[in-house]
């Protein structure tokens, strides 16, 4: 068979969520662009949906949706900056005490207070972008074989027939089957890939700004982070700046809220039991929590670091493969910007234009070895990173609850995510890619 006689390339993305309808999108992107690609979205539930309220993207993730044609898109959910629209957080000491409310430190970054979004209004916009057709929804994905001509996808409805692939994206979260199965097939142990408790906790809701005006005062900074001992609450607007999302987490070393979970789940309870775990902060924050009409919690989980996320033709990406704590606000710009460099390795020529089956074969099997090697230990080491700030920000750290050391950790600690140049990584990705073929 010759190179003018291939087939498309078939892509299989597992899991439709952020990570995963940014990965179709960015495929999308390359095929109005020339590239031979098919691709079919396999999501498990009934429909396309998210959970949870609000979600960071980063300046670094903004600059990679506007570079895969996904400006609009942000602009869209994204709620207005206020005065400084550079501001992520300012840092106030929510403990009741002598610091009360002092306001010791802010993070800044270019456009970094313009990526506050509500996660279901942010995945319809994404939605809105797919072309008709491309989705299957009741399928997961439970495991997978390789053979010469491709990748058989078997999923956990044995009703359902299996699909073909050349390529298996696994965007399908920290709960990932695909992930488990790798794990056993590649002979790693199975242990070190399993989703853990985090040891956190956190309270969630919505507020309209009108009440968090009359709390905290008309032109009020919106995205506050209220660091105190042993919890800490963060705010940051949504829909469109109408709504104040609110996190409030609480430390969980010995395992009290754990109860019987073993994986991520989320349930309401009581308003009372999460003003006793914020007795001892400030009044305003207390203020600021009642006003939360329903109130749920939320287990806090995440992976190890992976030392694998390849196996030949199979990736994991997002969630599935990096799931992190959500301290550094990066997990879900994380996401975006695997699919962003996927994308493109899989539109490389040596893949593309390969003059044979089992040449192509070569070059998926080494483009992924490339993302596995220089694009999988930045997701990676966002996770340390989070894991860490959420540390910090409840006098766990180093510093303890110095202030001014925290302030000189907390000022210094984003640049390396934000101010990443995806365009030389990619092209420096890409040269290799080619180098090697």
């Amino acid at each position: 068979m010759s190179e003018a006689t291939l087939k498309p390339l078939r892509v299989a993305i597992i899991g439709g969520g952020i990570a995963g309808l940014c990965m179709a999108l960015a495929l999308q992107q390359r095929i109005e662009e020339g590239a031979d690609i098919e691709y079919t979205v396999y999501e498990q539930s009934r429909k396309f949906g998210e959970i949870g309220a609000g979600v960071s993207i980063g300046p670094n993730s903004q600059r990679v949706m506007r570079a895969m044609g996904l400006g609009a898109v942000l602009d869209a959910v994204a709620a207005p900056p206020g005065k400084d629209k550079d501001l992520w957080f300012a840092y106030r000491v929510g403990d009741a005490g002598e610091n009360q409310e002092k306001e010791f430190a802010h993070v800044r970054g270019t456009d970094a207070a313009c990526g506050s979004v509500h996660r279901a209004d942010f995945l319809d916009q994404l939605i809105k972008k797919l072309p008709p057709n491309v989705a299957k929804f009741q399928h997961r994905a439970s495991r997978y074989t390789q053979h010469d001509s491709g990748v058989t996808i078997h999923f956990e409805d044995e009703n359902l027939p299996s699909a073909e692939a050349d390529v298996v994206v696994c965007s399908d979260g920290i709960k990932s089957l695909l992930r488990g199965h790798m794990y056993q097939k590649l002979g790693l142990d199975m242990e070190s890939q399993k989703a853990r408790y985090a040891e956190w906790i956190a309270w969630r809701g919505l507020v309209p700004r009108e009440k968090y005006n009359e709390i905290f005062g008309e032109g009020a900074v919106e995205n506050i982070m209220h660091v105190g001992t042993g919890r800490h609450i963060l705010t940051f607007p949504v829909r469109g700046g109408s709504l104040i999302n609110i996190v409030a987490f609480v430390r969980d070393e010995e395992h009290k809220k754990l109860g019987n979970h073993t994986s991520p789940w989320s349930e309401p309870r009581p308003k009372s039991e999460m003003m006793e775990d914020f007795a001892r902060f400030n009044d305003r924050c207390k203020a600021l929590l009642e006003a939360i009409d329903n109130p749920s919690i939320w287990g806090i989980f995440a992976i190890p670091q992976l030392t694998r996320v390849t196996d030949d033709r199979v990736v994991l990406i997002g969630d599935c493969g990096h799931a992190t704590t959500p301290h550094c606000g990066a997990g879900a710009g994380q996401g975006i910007e695997d699919a962003y460099f996927l994308a493109h390795f899989l539109a490389h020529p040596s893949i593309l234009r390969a003059s044979s089956p089992s040449a192509r074969t070569t070059a998926l099997n080494r483009a992924l070895s490339i993302y596995e090697s220089d694009r999988h230990p930045r997701g990676a080491k966002v996770q340390q990173w989070s894991h860490n700030a959420g540390l910090l920000y409840e006098f766990l750290g180093p510093e303890g609850n110095d202030l001014g050391k925290m302030k000189e950790t907390l000022e210094g600690r984003m640049g390396w995510i934000w101010e990443f140049d995806h365009e030389k990584e990619l092209w420096r990705m890409m040269d290799k890619i080619g180098a090697s073929a």
